[in-house]
């Protein structure tokens, strides 16, 4: 498994890097971004990721959950 730092990385840029963040917000298991561009990531790469669990869409959040 990829360490912390490279899942931040790779999943920062499945999202379209921080030019398209409008703010993030986490908890145990899951980062919520507020996206400015919600059609930018592909909910299917972003899964492939290591160290990524799943991808929901929810409240108008592009939330990772990690695990």
């Amino acid at each position: 498994m990829a360490n912390n730092q490279q899942i931040a990385e790779q999943v920062l840029a499945a999202v379209g890097g921080k030019a398209n963040v409008s703010s993030v917000t986490h908890c145990m298991t899951r980062l919520r971004f507020t996206l400015k561009d919600d059609t930018i990531p592909d909910k299917e790469e972003v899964k492939k990721i290591s160290g990524v669990m799943s991808v929901v869409v929810s409240g108008g959040q592009f939330q990772v959950v990690i695990g």
